[in-house]
């Protein structure tokens, strides 16, 4: 029987209240995860699955035999009774939590999540992959039979109380607006802030910092990372374009808190090759746009420029990283500072909007800036509130 498997240290998530409503809900649909490769999407799931009796989780890279019986025909009860006998694992609706992770590399699989839904209604399943947003493109959509969900690297708020500071949250929450904060607490904040403006919000990365590992380590770790999404490229990338998405992606923390220019990226001529690129990073969940609103009515979306836009990178750690801020000496040197600090700060404020948004889908990032060519007015951010 599959046991439950749950990583040996789990960083507590905001999302994992979702998990639970969803879980709950009497109107339940299957459920996709959506985010970037490593972002806690396996690790998050399997700490919920704690909630239930049984857990079969399906990872479609390793378990090849899988694929098999979903191509033989999408029919949901059958398919249960073939994947419980394959992993051992009862799958019983209201008992047992299927997950199928990398989901994207078995479309049929993808395909099967609306007959669930129609069919196995009390059955709890749910779905991710890394770059499972290709298929979805790729695929008809099951409109109004399954769910999504968007995951994103760890919010300062979530990487405070991983650094032990979950009182220290709760107090900050719960302070008015125009309540002052004591300053003990205020510098312990800055310093937190400060930290995690440099480490990121990868889960890997910061499981090592709080667990005081040696800053060489988190520094490999965020290297891996990067060199894990741009082998990536080679999956869904075509070979004539992967050194453009490889520019491009190292090109976009340079041009952080600013309008994006195609010509500052190095050798590529052709702006569409750069388009390209774009698209692909972010339908991966590597880099979001910020497009320029007028901002005079609503929905915002209704009056933007779609080819005047900012872009946020994936996580601020990995944005430092590729702007070449040595972890090591910024620990050994509390003087050292980025030339950047505008642009990262613009970085922290859009990656902590994005996350907040809502778990079903994200809200569209938006700012604003006067069109004239002696103004430099701006503002970074807008958001609709009701």
């Amino acid at each position: 029987m599959t046991e439950k498997m749950t990583d040996s240290y789990f960083i507590d998530r905001d999302k994992y209240s979702d998990l639970t409503s969803w879980k709950n809900s009497s109107n339940r649909k299957p459920l996709i995860i959506l985010g970037a490769r490593q972002v806690g999407k396996t690790c998050l799931v399997r700490k919920f699955s704690e909630e239930f009796e049984y857990f079969a989780e399906i990872n479609f890279e390793f378990l090849q035999d899988a694929k098999a019986i979903f191509i033989r025909g999408l029919e949901p009860k059958k398919i249960i009774q073939d994947l419980a006998v394959l992993i051992d694992t009862p799958i019983i609706p209201g008992k047992t939590l299927l997950f199928m992770d990398e989901i994207q590399q078995c479309p049929e699989a993808i395909q099967s999540l609306r007959y669930f839904y129609e069919i196995i209604p009390k059955l709890h399943v749910i779905a991710a992959g890394s770059l499972i947003g290709f298929e979805l493109k790729r695929l008809p959509t099951a409109v109004g039979r399954v769910s999504y969900l968007h995951l994103y690297p760890l919010t300062f708020g979530e990487f405070l109380q991983a650094s032990q500071g979950f009182l220290l949250r709760k107090h900050l929450l719960n302070l008015k607006i125009d309540e002052p904060i004591m300053e003990i607490h205020h510098n312990r904040l800055l310093n937190t802030l400060r930290e995690y403006m440099l480490v990121g919000g990868m889960p890997a990365v910061v499981s090592l910092y709080i667990q005081k590992q040696p800053v060489a380590e988190c520094q490999k770790v965020i290297s891996d990372l990067i060199n894990t999404y741009i082998f990536d490229f080679n999956k869904y990338g075509r070979k004539i374009q992967i050194p453009n998405l490889v520019k491009v992606f190292r090109n976009v923390p340079s041009q952080l808190g600013a309008k994006f220019k195609y010509s500052n990226v190095e050798a590529i001529s052709k702006p569409t090759s750069v388009q390209s690129a774009l698209e692909f990073l972010e339908t991966a969940g590597l880099i979001y746009r910020v497009y320029h609103t007028k901002a005079d009515g609503i929905p915002l979306g209704a009056r933007i420029n779609p080819n005047r836009f900012k872009i946020l990178f994936l996580d601020i750690g990995l944005a430092q990283h590729l702007l070449g801020i040595d972890l090591a000496k910024w620990v050994s040197d509390i003087d050292v500072t980025s030339v950047n600090e505008g642009a990262i700060a613009e970085q922290f404020i859009g990656q902590e909007i994005a996350a907040m948004t809502n778990a079903d889908y994200m809200n569209p990032l938006f700012y604003w800036h006067r069109e004239k060519k002696s103004s430099n007015a701006e503002v970074d951010f807008i958001i609709q509130k009701k």
